[in-house]
């Protein structure tokens, strides 16, 4: 239970992360900056669809 216990702390510090990446995304909107930031949201996005499959398992 502790592993299951520790994979959805991990999902909700990524879950902010990428709030917070969503919100500096907005600030950059139009500049060069923008795309590194939409890189940043989606793996971010794969990290938490990761840790979601294994906390199924």
């Amino acid at each position: 239970m502790a592993d299951k216990t520790n994979i959805a702390a991990r999902i909700e510090k990524a879950e902010q992360l990428k709030e917070s990446l969503q919100v500096k995304f907005e600030k950059v909107k139009g500049t060069p900056r923008e795309e590194e930031f939409k890189l940043q949201i989606e793996k971010v996005d794969g990290l938490i669809a990761h840790l979601k499959d294994e906390l199924e398992q």
